[in-house]
């Protein structure tokens, strides 16, 4: 029997036992809409509490019966201990696949298809992670209208910039949190030597704004319309 299972972002058991696991953090998120802000991998938290966070991740596939396949699972650590939000029985989408191939060397990819086919699978773990990755899609914080996105073209020609990619279009309207669910722009994923030092770097570069903005006086006016009429 194999079993592969995320916390967060990924593990494979055999026998029962996982053989990777990989744990990440995500970043408070935007409220009052729950919106993702960034995440990094490998964890900053202290060792303790990832090793209390991947075991109840696989305690809990081994709970639901699970024998094989790759997991995403989402816990919460609280001043109460590891919490459990869902497990999904399927990779992690967005940037799930290349954190874990960039961080950790495992294509989960490959070990999504190599359960499926019942080839026993043992993916090659180093002791330490060979870079440490961070990610995040920039929330607009104003509403308004797109009216540049260029500067992503020169992001993308950085050192250590993995990506850069443009979630909206020139003269396409974001909505900012104060007029309701806040628009996502762009998705930025860097790497540094460290988790946090690429997490230093995806923040460095969030703060120059890749995606400009006018702000629309009209435009709150007709989303506050539009909320009423609701």
């Amino acid at each position: 029997m194999r079993m592969r299972q995320a916390v967060k972002h990924g593990a494979h058991e055999a026998g029962c036992e996982y053989v990777y696991a990989c744990v990440a953090d995500n970043g408070p998120t935007l409220e009052p809409y729950f919106n993702e802000t960034w995440a990094c991998c490998p964890s900053l938290l202290p060792k303790d509490q990832q090793v209390a966070l991947r075991d109840l991740g696989v305690q809990c596939i081994k709970a639901l019966g699970f024998t094989c396949g790759v997991f995403h699972v989402e816990l919460k650590y609280t001043s109460h201990g590891p919490q459990l939000i869902e497990v999904n029985a399927r990779m992690g989408g967005g940037q799930v696949h290349e954190c874990n191939r960039l961080t950790w060397g495992v294509d989960l990819v490959e070990e999504t298809m190599l359960v499926s086919l019942g080839i026993p699978s043992r993916p090659c773990v180093p002791r330490e992670p060979i870079s440490g990755t961070a990610y995040c899609y920039v929330n607009a914080m104003k509403s308004g209208t797109v009216t540049d996105i260029s500067k992503l073209e020169e992001l993308r020609k950085r050192d250590n910039v993995v990506w850069a990619k443009p979630l909206t279009r020139v003269g396409a309207q974001a909505v900012g949190p104060a007029d309701g669910l806040p628009t996502w722009l762009c998705d930025l994923f860097v790497q540094g030597k460290t988790a946090k030092e690429a997490l230093a770097y995806l923040q460095a570069i969030e703060k120059e704004n890749p995606v400009l903005e006018l702000l629309s006086g009209s435009m709150m006016i007709c989303l506050r319309r539009a909320a009423v009429i609701v």
